[in-house]
């Protein structure tokens, strides 16, 4: 499923925990796709692939 800039999402982070935050960029397309999230909480950037999204919020 494709994402887009300025979704808020549900994903998992490279420690594999559940954060939620907003898309604020998306990089390359298909399975090669990535996205930069402000985390909510830590309000840090995270680089994310599609599989690690779960769900829209």
């Amino acid at each position: 499923m494709q994402h887009n800039q300025g979704q808020r999402v549900e994903y998992r982070d490279e420690n594999n925990k559940k954060c939620q935050g907003e898309i604020t960029k998306v990089s390359g397309t298909g399975p090669a796709t990535t996205y930069t999230i402000k985390n909510d909480k830590t309000h840090r950037d995270d680089k994310v692939r599609e599989m690690q999204i779960d769900q829209n919020l």
